[in-house]
C-alpha cells in the first residue's frame, strides 16, 4: 500500500517544529558543557542543529517559491558535508568503538581504525561535491531567470 502523502499544513508544522528545536539546540549549544568522556564540541553541536533549522526551513518554504526551497536545501546539505569535514578533518583525536562481531576477523585494529578514517574522509568529500553541486544549481538557477 502506497504511503499517504503529507497535508501542506503537516509539512509547514513540521517545519516550524524543527525551526524551533534547531534554533533552541543552537542556542542551548552555547551554554552546555559536554562531559569529559563525551566528544562532542559547540561547534559540532551548532554545525548539526543548524542543519536541522535548514530541514524545517525547507519543509515549510511555500511551494510556490522553488528558488527559496532550493536555497534553503543547498544550505541543509552545506550543513551536512561542514559537519562531516568537522568530524573528518577536525581538530582532535578519532575514536572509533564498536563491538568485535564481524569485524573481528578484519585484520589488527589500527588497519581496521585506518579503513574507517578513509571511509569517513570519503564521505565529506562525497558531501562537499553534493554541496557543491547544490549551491551550483542554485546560481544556475538564478541566472538563468535573469
Amino acid at each position: 500500500m502506497a504511503a499517504k502523502r503529507p497535508t501542506r499544513r503537516g509539512q509547514v508544522a513540521l517545519g516550524l517544529l524543527l525551526i524551533a528545536a534547531g534554533l533552541g539546540a543552537v542556542v542551548a549549544s552555547q551554554f552546555w558543557k559536554p562531559a569529559p568522556r563525551l566528544p562532542v564540541d559547540a561547534v559540532t553541536a551548532v554545525i548539526a542543529a543548524l542543519g536541522i533549522v535548514f530541514a524545517g526551513a525547507t519543509l515549510a518554504a511555500p511551494e510556490r517559491r522553488p528558488g527559496l526551497r532550493a536555497w534553503t536545501g543547498a544550505l541543509l546539505v552545506t550543513s551536512i558535508a561542514l559537519l562531516l569535514d568537522w568530524v573528518a578533518f577536525g581538530p582532535g583525536e578519532r575514536r572509533f568503538t564498536g563491538s568485535p562481531g564481524a569485524n573481528a576477523a578484519a585484520g589488527p585494529h589500527q588497519l581496521r581504525e585506518m579503513s574507517l578514517r578513509l571511509l569517513l574522509a570519503i564521505g565529506a568529500v562525497l558531501f562537499d561535491l553534493m554541496a557543491l553541486w547544490a549551491w551550483m544549481r542554485v546560481l544556475w538557477r538564478r541566472t538563468a531567470k535573469a
